[in-house]
């Protein structure tokens, strides 16, 4: 662990900046100050010629400076105490002089220090720049879920820290690793930890699962795909529909098995609601039929037929207007599909869906019909084919 020199917290071994105040940490910690040696007692020094003999000297001394003229008091032991009487007492011999100071030096002459006085105060001085961040290992791991992701460096940090363990960067921003899908995980797992010291770690498994799992998953949606391919081909031609199949395709030709005077065939495809086809004969007009052909096939989606012969109310309750047609579809390889097709009583373009490919004509029949009477004859206003090539 590595101890903040400015707030005092633990931070983990190998990061640069503080993890609770951002001060930057030293990679390694200072030594600690060496401590200082301790200092022999001092000790008297005692003239070598007033020691008595026998009495153990201190070491080489330098001899005593005595004054010019002046004999060394021999009656005094090293106490300063007269010896007692009758005891012989005699100088200790010299011993030999140190060595003279060197000519011209300058004798040392304390100096008095200037007396203490209070800082001054001084205006804060230029911050200094944060040192650059350490470039990232190459074998750095990346971040784990719930680590906080520094936005200048990309480094993971655990979440009780404020500053990025490697650039320094408040982490107040920063986002929060989230989870892999478990389809990320399933290609690109995420690295296994290495073994600890001491461990044997476990076989790893030599069965391919990613490999079966893809061909389960590719087998599956074929399997689906050909078991649903009708409906999947129909789902596709429906939006097709939906989105182009609403083009007006017009007959070259009408032929009807009979029509009124005032009232003939061709006003079906006239392209007005006020002009209308009946039959000959009034009454129900069951039976009666009408075909239309077309210049080249194309696919039906949608017929729009008004029926009555106006579409404002009064005039189309005078009138009879049919409850049912069947609609016979001629290919272009001659075979037919009918249909049936229940309009409501209402005056106005109806819209039913006719749905048939290569359509080359069209033959449309009354069933029955809305206030058939006698005196009353059946009309049909306007019919219009709508669908794409």
């Amino acid at each position: 662990m590595m101890t903040c020199p400015a707030c005092g917290q633990a931070n983990e071994q190998g990061v640069s900046f503080c993890g609770s105040c951002g001060s930057y940490l030293e990679w390694e910690e200072p030594a600690p100050p060496a401590a200082a040696p301790a200092t022999a007692p001092a000790t008297a020094s005692v003239p070598a010629a007033a020691r008595t003999v026998g009495e153990p000297g201190p070491g080489p001394t330098h001899p005593p400076v005595v004054a010019a003229g002046a004999a060394p008091d021999s009656a005094s032991d090293p106490d300063g105490a007269p010896a007692p009487d009758g005891v012989p007492t005699r100088a200790r011999p010299p011993g030999p002089a140190g060595p003279p100071p060197p000519p011209g030096s300058p004798s040392v002459v304390p100096q008095e220090l200037p007396p203490a006085r209070e800082p001054a105060a001084v205006l804060p001085g230029v911050p200094l720049a944060r040192p650059a961040p350490r470039a990232p290992e190459p074998d750095a791991p990346p971040p784990e879920a719930g680590d906080l992701v520094c936005g200048t460096c990309g480094a993971g940090n655990v979440p009780t820290r404020h500053f990025c363990r490697r650039c320094g960067t408040s982490l107040a921003d920063a986002r929060v690793q989230g989870r892999r899908s478990w389809w990320s995980r399933l290609w690109r797992p995420d690295p296994r930890p290495a073994p600890t010291a001491g461990t044997r770690p476990r076989r790893r498994r030599r069965f391919p699962t990613k490999t079966v799992v893809a061909l389960l998953v590719v087998g599956g949606i074929g399997f689906a795909g050909y078991q649903l391919r009708d409906t999947i081909g129909g789902g596709a031609t429906t939006v097709q529909d939906r989105l182009q199949g609403d083009e007006v395709y017009n007959p070259v030709t009408v032929v009807a098995s009979s029509e009124a005077p005032d009232r003939p065939a061709s006003h079906l495809v006239d392209g007005t609601n006020d002009l209308a086809w009946s039959p000959a004969q009034p009454g129900d007009g069951a039976g009666q039929t009408v075909d239309l052909t077309f210049d080249q096939p194309f696919r039906l989606v949608h017929l729009v037929v008004t029926g009555g012969s106006s579409t404002v109310q009064e005039e189309y309750l005078q009138g009879s207007s049919p409850r049912a047609l069947d609609v016979t579809v001629t290919r272009a390889d001659g075979s037919t599909a009918q249909h049936r097709v229940d309009l409501d009583d209402v005056p106005g373009p109806q819209t039913v869906e006719v749905v048939e490919d290569d359509v080359a004509t069209v033959r449309l029949t009354i069933v029955s019909s809305f206030r058939a009477t006698p005196e009353t004859s059946v009309a049909i206003a306007e019919v219009e084919f709508r669908g794409r090539g």
